[in-house]
């Protein structure tokens, strides 16, 4: 008996593959892609090799966020007296309904930046980094997951009296962020004159492109498709203005046949320009996408949202997500929060 068992050992032996001692690089970072931010900054120490790929690598960063489990957050930044400090609160969008969103809020630590003048606020939100600007003129972007914050070179205002609005997107033609800044200001006996300029992440300057087509806009510019979209006012008709980060050249988009309402709000759904619309003092709001990027028939109206009696008049979109069809939607009136539920069928 004990020879014949011995016997089974060494055979088993020969078939049995000696234990794995070495990973190839490419299979390491493929397991690496799919675990936390937060164990990730604790496995920085292991090599040289790991730190520079979760620190340094771009497209490794843009793959993990793809391939790690999406956790929805709803961002704000809020200017502290009497320390004149910057605060950037998390508040966790996991669970539905949203009861707690107001209480269940974490302070993000980074260091802190320290304004004299007063803070613009959130400009926008890509691939998990910050845009925020501070009076009209000092940007800073803000890596929330290693916990750097990078300032972006001073920007020379065209005149005294000048506004800016500012706006955050990729570039897929370079594989880089840009900052886009459209300023407007006034000259004596002269219509109102615009600048629009373009910082490149990694330079360390602010380019000129062509003059803003239309009326400054004034709220936030909608990253779609490689463009930043603006709403604004063109031959006194409404309008849709597209900057093509590639290119840098302008174009014009219609927007949905709304029936001329005095309040439009432009974001994004499902990778999508969508607009939502209603009167002042409205009861309603209509909530319309475009199917295909720059196609004016695309636009279709997903459903109209009712607010029963209680009429909006400064109605503000905080937060959109989709699962499975179904639209969680956030709005804000005044001191109200308002939130929507709805199933898109295409």
């Amino acid at each position: 008996m004990e020879e014949t068992t011995a016997v089974k050992r060494f055979y088993h032996s020969l078939h049995t593959p000696p234990p794995l001692t070495y990973l190839p690089f490419d299979v390491i970072v493929e397991i690496l892609c799919r675990l936390p931010v937060k164990l990730l900054l604790q496995l920085c120490c292991v090599c040289k090799s790991w730190n520079h790929l979760i620190l340094k690598d771009h497209k490794f960063a843009k793959k993990q966020l793809r391939m790690s489990t999406k956790r929805h957050h709803l961002i704000t930044t809020s200017w502290f007296l009497p320390s004149k400090e910057l605060a950037i609160v998390t508040y966790p969008l996991d669970s539905i309904p949203l009861h707690s969103i107001l209480t269940s809020g974490t302070r993000l630590n980074y260091s802190p930046i320290i304004s004299h003048y007063g803070w613009n606020g959130l400009v926008a939100c890509f691939d998990g980094l910050l845009c925020f600007l501070i009076n009209d003129q000092l940007g800073y972007i803000y890596n929330p997951c290693i916990r750097k914050v990078k300032k972006l070179p001073n920007v020379d205002l065209p005149h005294v009296k000048t506004y800016g609005e500012y706006a955050f997107g990729y570039d897929p033609f370079i594989d880089n962020y840009k900052v886009i800044v459209v300023f407007s200001y006034v000259q004596v006996q002269v219509q109102d004159k615009s600048e629009v300029k373009v910082h490149t992440l990694g330079t360390d300057s602010w380019r000129r492109i062509k003059d803003f087509p239309s009326k400054v806009p004034c709220d936030r510019g909608i990253f779609v498709s490689g463009t930043v979209n603006w709403l604004t006012s063109l031959d006194d008709l409404t309008a849709i203005v597209s900057l093509h980060l590639g290119k840098e050249s302008y174009q014009k988009i219609p927007p949905p046949d709304h029936g001329d309402p005095n309040k439009l709000i432009l974001d994004v759904m499902r990778d999508c320009l969508c607009i939502f619309s209603g009167e002042s003092g409205y009861s309603f709001t209509d909530v319309w996408l475009m199917k295909e990027y720059g196609n004016k028939d695309s636009w279709i109206k997903l459903i109209r949202l009712s607010f029963g009696d209680s009429r909006s008049h400064f109605t503000k979109i905080l937060y959109i997500s989709e699962d499975n069809n179904h639209v969680h939607l956030l709005l804000i009136d005044a001191n109200v929060i308002f939130y929507c539920l709805f199933q898109i069928k295409f």
